[in-house]
Order: structure tokens, then sequence, then C-alpha cells
């Protein structure tokens, strides 16, 4: 309790506003998978804004990461669990937002008797708060061509 007490003095203005919008997207996008068509949803999540300059590599990077970090911990305080799609889109809508296009990933995968899905978001290819081996463990629903 102590270190996330330490964490939260931590945060900037800048961190707090970043986790209230990732926590409200989290919901905005619960709420839209519950009473709309999911491609309704995935558009919404993908709408990205034009960038003023092309983001540099790095620094795309870094904001993604950011964000992730906020979207994992709005989901982990949220009224209650946020599944990995909700997070993949809710992610995808915030990296939109600051000019960084990403893509959706929906991947299946067997395990004993049991079907698993897991929704992640890429950019440039790169899975985002997923470990590449953890991303390729997964067939993808859809070809990204």
């Amino acid at each position: 309790m102590k270190h996330k007490l330490e964490t939260a003095r931590a945060f900037s203005p800048i961190d707090w506003w970043m986790l209230a919008q990732a926590w409200f997207l989290l919901l905005v996008v619960d709420l839209g998978l519950r009473v709309l068509p999911f491609k309704r949803v995935q558009v919404f999540a993908a709408q990205a804004k034009q960038p003023d300059s092309a983001p540099k590599r790095n620094d795309t990077h870094k904001t993604i990461a950011r964000l992730q970090r906020f979207v994992d911990i709005a989901a982990r305080y949220h009224l209650y669990p946020m599944t990995c799609l909700r997070q993949a889109l809710a992610l995808q809508r915030l990296a939109g937002q600051r000019g960084i296009a990403s893509e959706l990933r929906i991947g299946v995968r067997k395990d004993g008797g049991a079907l698993e899905a897991h929704a992640w978001v890429e950019c440039d290819e790169t899975p985002l708060g997923e470990t590449e081996r953890a991303a390729n463990r997964f067939a993808p629903l859809v070809s990204k061509g």
C-alpha cells in the first residue's frame, strides 16, 4: 500500500489527466461493446488525428509505453474487470488522439481443450504492452494485409 501511495504522489497533473482519460475511455469502450456493433466501436477506437509533424520512432514508442501503463492502471482500478479487448481499444484510441497510427490485433489459440482469445495493439508491427513471443502465441483472426 505504501508503494502505491508513493507512486500516486509521484504522478504529475499530466499523468493524472492521462490516467483519467484512460479510465473514462475504458468505460466508453465497455459500454459501446455492450450496445453497439463491434465494427462501430472498432472504428471509434481507430480514429486518429493527423499529426502536425511525423513523430520520431523513439518518441512514439515512449509515448505508447506511457499510455499502456496508464491503461493498465486504469483497468486494474476500474469498477469491474476490463478485458484485453477493452484495454486494446482504449489504448488504440489514446494513441490515435496523439497522432500515432496503430492496429488492433485479435488472435486465438487452443490450450488443451480450451479455445483462448487475446487482443492487443501493434504500432509499426510491434506489439504494444506485450512481448513479441506473447503476441506470436495467438494466431490472428484477420490477416494483416
